[in-house]
């Protein structure tokens, strides 16, 4: 089932890349966020510019709606959006990235049909297409960036050396031309940590921004129905993205060496598509698999003892992390990996070799830690990362955010019947 061609929305979110396979950043928040939003009752699809996939699951499918076919009139009207101040830097930003603008001026016709109250971008991409709809100021236009680009860029420089400065200050040149000429005077903006959120308003120039932590399906990711007991880590994640594979790599070189020499039995998957070369070659070391894609992340979860989390740089929450959380298998990470997460962590923690070795080493040598780890990452993870509280969050945000001519539609109604239901439970308990 999909839904009706001209059907008003309350929230319309578009996206460059579609919303399936959901392993990246922009699609686990996109699909979760838009099926927690529809259970509370908002009117709410999705469209995207590459076509969902055959094998998508009816869950998102039900509420996407087609990428219209754009003739020159919707074009005109989309650059029109781009006017202004910068609007040849704007051209020259997306020719560089090679977008074809003719694709993304579908928005307008999206917005023309189902005049939505709110549209909200998933992906880098998304806020050209934002910017193009400057014109409906009655609409608000909001980024749901999660992470700051400047930042993240930044965050991965103090990893390296001067061979690649040059290559990294194009990308910030890059990033900052996007923010800049995209970004700054947008109605608003949210990040998935504190942080973030703040950058993306006194960095990207976004006029209000918020923090919205991600959620985790506690269904799906839920733990095993006995926990092993053995010596094997597991990571996983994109290992073509650059914050994995730092963290993939520094792990193997600077840490397992000194971990396998203490204890020969003990194994290191790693798991995720797209392995670099340098990734690949992991796999000749003592002990490391690197098993690549798989459809199902969980059998090796749940077949290990712990996930390491050996973050240096990037930004945001880690779903990993959540994911991990869910199922309850102990975490050890760095101070990084748990950055922006709220509540009494039971994660245990480390910076340098020997202290990873020795949290390792106590949580491999104390099944009863283990087992309390387990059970209460899997209660903090529920009680602090839910969809369905994100998506009441984002709509109390919302009816806060005044767009362009300050007389936005509201979601109230929708938010104050489902609070109102929340107050009656608990004055009846």
């Amino acid at each position: 089932m999909s839904r009706k061609p001209h059907e008003q929305l309350d929230i319309l979110f578009v996206s460059e890349h579609a919303l399936h396979p959901v392993d990246q950043g922009f699609s686990i928040r996109g699909s979760n966020i838009i099926k927690a939003l529809s259970e509370h009752g908002v009117k709410v699809a999705v469209a995207s510019i590459t076509p969902l996939p055959d094998e998508a699951s009816e869950s998102i499918r039900c509420h996407y709606l087609p990428w219209p076919e754009v003739d020159a009139e919707q074009t005109e009207s989309f650059l029109k959006g781009w006017e202004g101040l910068g609007y040849r830097a704007r051209m020259r930003l997306a020719d560089y990235q090679g977008r074809d603008l003719g694709r993304f001026a579908g928005i307008i016709s999206l917005v023309e049909q189902h005049r939505p109250k709110t549209v909200i971008g998933l992906g880098q991409h998304s806020i050209l297409m934002l910017r193009a709809i400057q014109q409906y100021t009655d609409i608000r236009k909001v980024w749901y960036a999660a992470d700051e680009l400047m930042y993240f860029q930044l965050s991965c420089m103090r990893r390296e050396g001067l061979s690649t400065l040059s290559q990294r200050m194009q990308k910030l040149a890059l990033y900052g031309g996007l923010e800049t000429f995209f970004v700054r005077g947008m109605d608003g903006a949210i990040g998935v940590a504190p942080r973030e959120a703040k950058l993306l308003k006194h960095l990207a120039g976004a006029k209000k921004t918020t923090c919205i932590r991600n959620g985790v399906d506690t269904e799906f990711f839920a733990p095993p129905m006995t926990r092993v007991v053995n010596k094997q880590l597991v990571f996983w994640g994109r290992m073509d993205f650059e914050p994995n594979i730092d963290a993939v790599s520094w792990f193997t070189e600077d840490i397992w060496p000194h971990l396998h020499a203490k204890h020969p039995d003990a194994t290191f998957k790693v798991v995720g598509k797209n392995p670099t070369d340098k990734i690949l070659s992991l796999n000749q070391a003592d002990g490391i698999e690197i098993v690549g894609s798989v459809p199902d992340i969980r059998p090796y979860v749940h077949s290990s003892c712990a996930t390491v989390l050996p973050m240096r740089c990037g930004g945001g929450i880690k779903n990993k992390l959540l994911e991990a959380a869910a199922m309850g298998i102990p975490i050890v990470g760095t101070p990084k990996a748990i950055a922006g997460l709220d509540g009494e962590l039971p994660i245990l923690t480390a910076k340098s070799a020997s202290q990873w070795v020795d949290c390792l080493e106590n949580l491999w040598g104390n099944v009863g830690l283990s087992q309390k780890l387990s059970i209460q990452l899997r209660q903090w993870v529920m009680a602090h990362h839910s969809w369905p509280n994100a998506a009441m969050q984002m709509l109390q945000w919302l009816d806060r955010l005044p767009c362009a001519d300050g007389h936005c539609s509201r979601h109230t109604p929708i938010f104050e019947q489902h609070a109102l239901k929340s107050n009656v439970t608990k004055e009846a308990a």
